[in-house]
Order: structure tokens, then sequence, then C-alpha cells
């Protein structure tokens, strides 16, 4: 038991002395481009940043200054590195047993130890480099669903969001300082949609003004932001293109609308069950009913007491799928819903590249949980964020990201320009819940407007065959049925995530990819395949989000943590 108590000891010591000597060093190389100190004065401060990031963190840890090694090389007008060497010691309770289990007979190497005694020798290393002219133009693709409201772990009472508002923060912090004027970062808020109100004009010729699935009640006056992405026109394909806003096939307005067959109420004269189990009777021919046909213009419909389509549906829907029939019963307490045009339309929009931490913070600040997950719609528009091809200076006025400066994003044969998407989520792909109006597998930013089809050709699965016949509840490959709380399963937009995720890797922007919380084995699988080689974090609560942010910023614009 007590060798077991060592083992854990020693590595949770190891693990925090390594994450406290990167923040050390990534802070030393920071004071060496703005000062003029020695490298004895900056290997000082590089032990007092460490023990101010330490602090509690690795008690049994003894780490002297005279044990701080900085080796400074190369010039500040072209590249320095920044290499930094500590050992310490941590006490054992069972020494013999750290021994064992890692091999050692009194030699230490990088990251591990050597035992003497009762205490094991801890050596940890780490190299930054210093680049002087670099651009960075970096977008943050930030998971908004209604799970990141949840507690970031057990008996935390900070929700994930809070940790990633935190986490956030600290990186635009540690990258927008007094001196890097080079460094533009975006924001991209994400769950079934993204909203890009305010970010693109309306009248740009990207959007194409139309309502084609019912235009009832709906209108551009009222439009909340979000956006369908783009299908060809007579097939309906999707492809995971960052597309330009002169291309043929354009984006349309994300809205929620009844079907145009209209919907009905049927108000039964029997009780109806909750979550489809009936209440001793079943449905009857007995019913008043009524019909829409459209939404109110600018309003919307308050759905009383009652089950989408319980008694019976029509039409394109599976399981629940798209409310054709609201069926209700007054002698029983079942659902009330109210949907408008802006129904499942993410709140905060997209924010575009900016030097202004202050723009940046407010916008992080008014990110609330809310909605289901689609991570492609993130990433796609992460990706328009950083390609030329959408600034005004190349799409022309009016039609491109709306910035007084209008060559941003820049191209991408910029000398010294690094693009980097960082893509946060807490789960997987997950969408269409039964008993909800709209059902989210139908209305989405993927898929868009009252279609529930993923219908990519050029996407191939991991078997061979193409998304041609793809769903966004991929039932096609489940024997046609829904998982069993109603959910679609995530194959098939996993697929195109992943296509995605590659199409953007093979334009020259890195991605890194974190997974945050208690996730499933197929979400960080999926993550980690989207992320740039070695560039996948798992975050499993909000301290070691914040770490990750750290780590990331210090791989980032003037400085990289190379080892």
């Amino acid at each position: 038991m007590t060798g077991m108590v060592s083992l854990i000891e020693y590595g949770w010591s190891q693990s925090r002395t390594q994450n406290a000597i990167d923040v050390a060093s990534i802070a030393t190389a920071l004071s060496a481009r703005k000062t003029s100190l020695t490298t004895a004065q900056l290997q000082a401060d590089a032990a007092n940043y460490y023990k101010a990031n330490a602090q509690g963190d690795g008690a049994d840890s003894s780490i002297p200054a005279s044990n701080f090694v900085l080796t400074i090389s190369g010039t500040p007008s072209t590249q320095q590195t920044f290499s930094l060497k500590v050992t310490g010691t941590v006490g054992l309770i069972a020494p013999n047993a750290v021994t064992s289990a890692f091999g050692l007979q009194g030699s230490s190497v990088i990251g591990t130890s050597s035992t003497s005694g009762s205490t094991a020798n801890l050596t940890v290393t780490n190299t930054v480099v210093s680049i002087p002219q670099s651009t960075l133009e970096l977008v943050m693709v930030l998971d908004n669903t209604g799970s990141m409201a949840q507690a970031a772990a057990t008996g935390s009472s900070a929700s994930k969001m809070d940790g990633l508002k935190a986490a956030a923060n600290t990186l635009i912090a540690n990258l927008l300082t007094s001196t890097s004027t080079n460094t533009y970062i975006g924001l991209v808020p994400f769950a079934s949609t993204v909203n890009v109100k305010g970010a693109l004009s309306t009248s740009g010729s990207w959007l194409s003004q139309t309502f084609s699935y019912n235009s009832n009640g709906v209108n551009m006056a009222n439009w909340g932001g979000c956006v369908a992405e783009p299908r060809t026109a007579s097939t309906k394909y999707l492809y995971p293109q960052a597309y330009t806003p002169n291309s043929s096939t354009k984006f349309t307005p994300y809205y929620y609308n009844v079907p145009p067959s209209g919907l009905t109420t049927r108000d039964y004269s029997r009780s109806i069950g909750r979550n489809g189990i009936s209440n001793g009777t079943l449905c009857t021919n007995t019913f008043n009913a009524s019909t829409v046909y459209g939404l109110p213009i600018g309003g919307s419909i308050t759905l009383s007491n009652g089950v989408p389509n319980y008694c019976g549906f029509s039409g394109d829907a599976v399981g629940n799928g798209i409310t054709y029939y609201w069926d209700t019963s007054s002698s029983y307490n079942l659902y009330d819903e109210s949907v408008s045009q802006n129904t499942d339309c993410i709140s905060q929009p997209v924010t575009f590249l900016t030097s202004n931490s202050n723009t940046l913070k407010t916008a992080i600040s008014n990110m609330t949980p809310n909605g289901s997950t689609i991570i492609p719609v993130g990433v796609l528009w992460g990706w328009r964020m950083l390609s030329s091809t959408w600034s005004q200076a190349i799409a022309g006025s009016g039609n491109g990201w709306v910035n007084t400066d209008t060559s941003f994003p820049k191209p991408e044969t910029t000398t010294g320009l690094q693009r980097v998407m960082i893509v946060l989520t807490d789960g997987e792909n997950d969408v269409g819940v039964q008993y909800l109006t709209p059902n989210d597998l139908y209305f989405n930013g993927l898929s868009g407007v009252g279609d529930g089809t993923l219908t990519a050709p050029t996407v191939v699965r991991n078997d061979g065959t193409t998304l041609s016949n793809g769903r966004m509840d991929s039932i096609e490959l489940h024997n046609n049925t829904l998982q069993s709380g109603g959910d679609g399963w995530p194959d098939d937009i996993n697929t195109f995530q992943l296509a995605a995720c590659t199409a953007i890797k093979n334009s020259g922007i890195t991605i890194y990819a974190i997974t945050f919380g208690s996730v499933s084995n197929v979400a960080q699988a999926t993550m980690q395949s989207c992320a740039t080689s070695g560039n996948y974090y798992h975050a499993p609560d909000n301290a070691s989000l914040n770490t990750i942010f750290n780590q990331i910023a210090g791989n980032l614009g003037i400085l990289r943590l190379t080892q």
C-alpha cells in the first residue's frame, strides 16, 4: 500500500513540477524580450516564477534557485532559444517501490527519477523558442451547448462554462500583451448552429436570403443571425469546404418554421401519457383539430399540454422527427413548447479576428450554454475566419468579414503567418432528442432547415463507403432505428467532422483539439483525429483546462514551447 502511495505521490509531483516549469519558462522568455536582464538574472526570475506557480502544488518537491540552469542561444533579431533544466527531490514513503516500478538504479532521466534513501531525484527540462517577426491569427471554436452548464467535476460548484471562460481569458492575457502587435484572436461559439450576425453583411453575395422550406411568417427582418451550410441546387449535396463569399453555392438563413403542410393540434378526449407511455387509454378518433401553416411574423407559437406526433405522424419523420401533429389532452399534464423563427439559433455571435482583449473578454463573458452539439458547424466557420478568400480585400467590399482592416484574414503566403484553430467540446456530436420541437436532426446549421439528410458524396467512411446516403441520425447504419433515448447516432456527423478537419489541416491551419470533462472514448478518438498530430488534449476538470490553455499559449505567437 505504501509503495502505491509513493508511486502516486511521485507521478503527481512530476506532473505538477513539469507544468509549473513550463509556465516559468514562458514567463522568463517574455521577460527576456521586454528587458535587458542578464542570463543569471533571468535564471533567478525562472525560479521565482516557478515558486509562484507551484505554490501548494508540489509540497514535497524541493527545488532551490541554484538548481535552475537556463541556457540562451540565438539573437532577438533572428530567433532565440531558452532551455531550462531543473533538478529537485521528492520525498517517498517507499522509495524501493519507485525504483522497482520505473526500473531505475541510481541514474536519472528527463521526466523520471533516481532514488536514494527516502527521496527520488526529479529532473525536468523544456525549451521555449522566441520568434521575432510572427503574425498570429488564432480562432477559438468553443462548445456552448447545454451540457456546459454542468459541474466540471464531481463535487465542484463551478460549471464547465465557468472553467472555459477563465481558461480562454487566460490565453488572451498571455497572447495579447503590450508588445504583441501582430496577434489577432477570433471567437466562434457553437451548438447546433453558428451565429454570424454583425460579423458578415446580410447584403453580401455569400447569403441567399431564401426561406424555401416554408416562408410563411418568417423573414430577414426577424432573422437571428444563424446560417445553414450550402447545398448544391439539384442534388442537395453537402461538402466540407470553406467556400468563398463569391461561390455559386450560397449559404442560407437558419430558421424554424412549421411544415409547409401545416402543424395540426389534435385535442383528444382521452389521456395521453408522457414519454410515449399511455395513461391507461390509447389515442382515439375523437378529437378537435386546428392547423397553423406558418409562424406569426416576428412572434412565436406556444404548444401547450401535449406531445409531438404521439398519435401517429406522416411525411418526412423518423421516430418523432419533424412535428406535424401536436397531440394534447386536457386531462393530463404533458409538455409545453414555445417556438419562434430563431428557436435553436445560438444567441452569441462570432467575434472576428481582433487584437482588442476587451472585445474578446466581453464576448466570452456573454457565452451561455444551451442546445445540442454539432461540432462540424463550429470548425467550418473557424476555417472561414482564417481563410483569406473571406477578406473584403479579396471577396469585395461588403462581402467579407466586417473589419476596419479589409486585408484580414491575411493571405496564406504572408511571411511568418501562423494560422491556428483551437476546438473545444465537452462531448460528442449529439442531436435529435425525442419530444422536442424543433427536432435538431432536421433543423440545424449543418443539414439545414427541415432536412435530416447528410448527403456528402466526397466524404468517405472508414469502411470505404461515402456519405451519399448519409443522415444526421445515421440510422442507415443502425437498422433504421434511433438510440433508445430517441437521439440520433453520431457516426455520419463524426465522419463529416473528420473530413472537415482534414481539409482544414491540408490548408495549412494548425488545429489544437480539446475534450473537456467526462466524454466517451469515441468522442476523444474523433477529436484526437481532428487535431494536428501531437495537439490533442483532454481536460478532466477546470484546473486542467486552464493549464492546457497556458501550454497552448506557450506554443503560439512569439513564443513556442517545443519540449
